[in-house]
């Protein structure tokens, strides 16, 4: 007897393939059979009609490497019909140093919250390298299947006590080559780069290059947040040719929508046989940052603030020198325009609610507006700030056809950690929905579902070398999404209210993982059938 039968919904392969009316049956983890009509009978029947059962979507780009030893049970994934993330992205990994020195990384880069650094570290469990994460991982359970890049900041600021401005000593790379090797024989699938983080972002071409060796010899993959202030296109370039000079798999992250030309040299370096993929959050909204993650911020992405914490960059504020300092190095933030800058929560003057910093400045008679978010900023008051409101310019509403007929771009949400007790610290309004964007836009624009379906599915599989995922056929992995396609859904950026940070997509009625059912008829279980996943026992 089968343990599940998913029956007589419109089953799409995720090889490309128009959707067919089947019924799936499911046995030890794995699909066994799928046809017309099975006649057996099984421990557990589903009713598929009238949705469309699809292999469950892969999100190459998100940040919960941490996230399931406070909460494994990833709701807002499966919500999406995700049941396997990448994660170790943009330059920040689980390694090495020990869970402390982990914990302390994530604060001073802006991922986690003050609370969250002293919370974490008394309940955590401890490791000191990949295969003790590993380990740890494995005793919390999840909820979804992960893959754990290693990153490249943190193994360079640990071997170089801290993020300098200058290549690696040979000593010191002898050190990051060791990690590198360390942490990819014990299962890791990668590097990833964060080129706009301290200290990524010190390393020049040829030290990616290096590193880049490293990954290929392992036949892992490289994952890049770009260097975006050379120019998005021109970012893209330099990771074309660093794909080009080692042949390592290489993952352009979150590209930019509102760059075409960056697309398009991305799809022919592709094109022309170089293992390169992209993924893109489809919409997405200004980040809402609480002020104690803003001044977090500013410290994680300034040269000279970087070592000097929270405390140093409050005092910033209140100098001349030191607001000259946070204008140029967080340029990012309070160099936007303040018209797209809103405070959205405001507990100690509830009156600037919902009110710009443009407004704000006009009503207090500050001539330059850039000042009054710094005031604001330096202030005792508490407000949550919304950097660019519910449309970021650099993520297009509707992507352009140019993107759209790319055949090697995928979803990635880019989810943000945040804090898991405390969802007002740090969000954005659109990410939780970004699979059932894709489809929406996507379908509005004439791609078929089953062209949609294999860009989130097989096609990451194959770039990540992901064994038996990704694909509905016998002997795959009965990771399985049944799908309402009318109803898979996610609030407009102009619907989403900013009070409601946990917003989630509709339209998944069940979500298989390894073939238990984490969501059934739309409730959430926590059968922790999910695990960590390694290089070296799931890769082709």
């Amino acid at each position: 007897m089968y343990d599940t039968i998913i029956r007589k919904g419109l089953v799409y392969d995720g090889k490309g393939n128009p959707g067919v009316k089947a019924d799936v049956a499911i046995k030890d983890g794995k699909i066994v059979l799928i046809k017309p009509v099975i006649a057996e009978k099984a421990k557990e029947e589903i009713d598929a009609s009238d949705r469309i059962v699809i292999p469950g979507f892969i999100d190459p780009h998100v940040h919960e490497e941490l996230t399931l030893f406070s909460d494994n049970a990833y709701e807002l994934f499966l919500r999406q019909g995700v049941t396997t993330t990448v994660n170790g992205n943009c330059g920040h990994s689980v390694t090495p140093g020990g869970t402390d020195y982990i914990i302390d990384y994530f604060f001073n880069n802006g991922l986690i919250s003050e609370r969250n650094r002293g919370e974490f570290k008394d309940y955590f469990p401890r490791w000191e390298n990949f295969s003790g994460y590993v380990e740890a991982a494995r005793k919390t359970g999840t909820n979804l299947n992960l893959l754990v890049l290693l990153g490249h900041g943190t193994i360079r600021q640990y071997v170089m006590n801290g993020a300098h401005d200058r290549p690696p000593t040979a000593e010191e790379k002898k050190r990051i080559d060791a990690y590198l090797r360390e942490g990819l024989e014990q299962g890791a699938w990668g590097v990833s780069f964060g080129l706009d983080y301290v200290p990524s972002r010190y390393a020049k071409t040829e030290e990616l290059v290096d590193v880049a060796k490293v990954a290929a010899e392992y036949d892992g993959v490289v994952s890049a947040h770009l260097r975006h202030w050379i120019g998005t296109k021109e970012a893209v370039l330099e990771m074309v040719s660093v794909c080009r000079r080692t042949g390592v798999r290489t993952q352009i992250s979150h590209l930019k929508s509102s760059s075409e030309e960056a697309f398009e040299a991305a799809r022919e370096a592709a094109a022309q046989g170089l293992p390169l993929r992209v993924d893109t959050i489809p919409k997405s909204s200004g980040h809402c940052n609480r002020k104690d993650k803003l001044l977090q911020s500013i410290m994680a992405i300034s040269d000279v603030l970087f070592d000097k914490g929270v405390e140093g960059v409050k005092a910033a504020l209140h100098s001349k020198e030191g607001r000259e300092i946070v204008r140029r190095d967080a340029h990012a933030k309070f160099g936007m325009d303040k018209e797209k800058v809103f405070i959205v929560i405001s507990p100690d003057d509830p009156s600037l609610e919902g009110k710009s910093i443009a407004q704000i400045a006009g009503e207090r008679g500050d001539a330059d507006p850039t000042e009054t978010m710094l005031d604001l900023a330096g202030d005792d008051k508490e407000y949550t700030f919304w950097l660019g409101g519910p449309t970021r310019d650099d993520f297009a509403r509707d992507h352009s056809k140019v993107i759209r007929d790319n055949p090697y771009v995928s979803v990635g949400t880019d989810r943000i950690m945040g804090d898991p007790n405390d969802p007002f610290f740090w969000y954005e309004l659109q990410r939780y929905g970004g699979f059932p964007t894709f489809m929406k836009m996507y379908r509005k624009a004439g791609v078929p579902v089953e062209e949609i379906v294999r860009r989130n599915t097989s096609l990451v599989a194959e770039h990540f070398g992901i064994r038996d995922r990704g694909r509905l056929e016998p002997g795959a992995w009965a990771d399985v999404a049944v799908i309402d396609l009318e109803s898979f859904d996610f609030p407009e950026p102009e619907a989403v209210d900013c009070k409601k940070p946990l917003t989630m997509a509709t339209g998944v009625d069940f979500v298989l993982v390894n073939g238990k059912v984490a969501i059934e008829k739309g409730e959430l279980l926590k059968p922790l059938s999910g695990g960590i996943l390694l290089r070296n026992e799931h890769r082709n």
